[in-house]
């Protein structure tokens, strides 16, 4: 694939998705004066990582801990609703479903609306802060791969009949969409291992991306990464909850469980068996048709593929930034050994 093939139609919506990683931080102090005005809470604050947006951590007292998300300037006001619903959805009809609960104003609102010192209109959510360690800071055992798979097949089926108009934004992050990491490729200097990314998309689009159409569909998590997966800080084999909805979005079922089987690799001697044993408990609760599972191998590979390309641009652009600080070739190099695994096998079954 050419640097300089067209993608001339597709840079408005490219663009409108990633301008919303733009820094544009309130700060702190903005914060837990919003906490304090419109929720009545003081406490301890500190900041976390985000992607598009700001997180603040907020201990009120010892054993009650809060995160309020500030959303980013570019990120429109659907966005901090369908973060809203999806919790009040959970909260309702998977009321055992370890994830975060929404948190109102003092005025009953689920979504908090301010203008920033700059004029502009924001919006903010609260809710509760899920405590233990991320996935990513443990030692991965087999127990662990299934429980994970366990807990993505009950998410799915909490989301299975969430509605929100939000929900069918495009998302740079919908393996639906992996076609849209040309422009990307097109402004990047240097891109890690990008004769294996270019061909793969090239691949994907012709041979992939039609059948992936025609799979299943729903509102799904799409991000169930290590880092938003959670575990007891005291027995590691115990998954404790999922966070972060931030790439919820309506797509193929499928692509949600290939994004599930990346959260697993954690070493290249342990990717075979972290896959199947993820897929297997997933399948327990939530069984996959036969044409999804011929898929499940192109889309774990898409998904390394989207990683790479993804990630190297937010790192070009913001250098500053510690999201994706860890995420560099060396992070990638055994992943993308492994996609080309996944792709031989792919093309063997059909």
């Amino acid at each position: 694939m050419s640097k300089t093939s067209s993608s001339s139609h597709l840079q408005p919506i490219i663009g409108s998705m990633l301008d919303a990683t733009a820094p544009s931080p309130v700060g702190g102090l903005v914060a837990a004066q919003l906490l304090d005005k419109h929720y009545g809470l003081v406490g301890e604050l500190s900041e976390l990582t985000g992607e598009r947006d700001e997180n603040f951590r907020l201990k009120v007292r010892v054993g009650s801990e809060l995160v309020l998300k500030v959303f980013g300037l570019s990120q429109p006001r659907g966005e901090a609703e369908l973060l809203a619903a999806v919790l009040e959805h959970l909260s309702l009809h998977a009321p055992d479903l370890p994830v975060p609960r929404l948190i109102r104003s003092r005025d009953g609102l689920d979504t908090l609306r301010f203008v920033d010192s700059k004029g502009h209109e924001r919006y903010a959510v609260l809710y509760s802060f899920l405590p233990g360690k991320q996935l990513i800071d443990t030692c991965r055992s087999e127990t662990q791969y299934r429980q994970c798979g366990a807990l993505l097949a009950r998410t799915a089926i909490g989301l299975g009949n969430f509605v929100h108009p939000a929900m069918y934004r495009p998302v740079i992050w919908d393996l639906r969409n992996l076609a849209w990491l040309r422009p990307l490729i097109q402004q990047l200097d240097a891109l890690p291992f990008e004769d294996f990314i270019c061909a793969f998309i090239d691949e994907f689009a012709h041979s992939v991306s039609a059948r992936l159409d025609r799979a299943p569909r729903q509102f799904v998590h799409n991000d169930f990464n290590a880092r938003n997966l959670i575990v007891d800080a005291h027995d590691e084999t115990r998954v404790t909850g999922v966070i972060d909805f931030g790439d919820a979005v309506h797509t193929a079922r499928v692509a949600d469980v290939a994004v599930g089987v990346i959260g697993q690799l954690s070493a290249p001697e342990n990717a075979e068996v972290a896959f199947r044993a993820f897929v297997e408990a997933y399948q327990e609760l939530s069984p996959l048709d036969t044409e999804e599972l011929l898929l499940l191998p192109w889309l774990v590979a898409g998904r390394i593929v989207q990683n790479v390309t993804v990630t190297s641009w937010y790192r070009s652009r913001h250098p500053d930034e510690q999201h994706f600080t860890a995420f560099g070739p060396d992070f990638f190099a055994w992943r993308i050994e492994f996609a080309k695994h996944l792709c031989t096998l792919a093309r063997s079954s059909g």
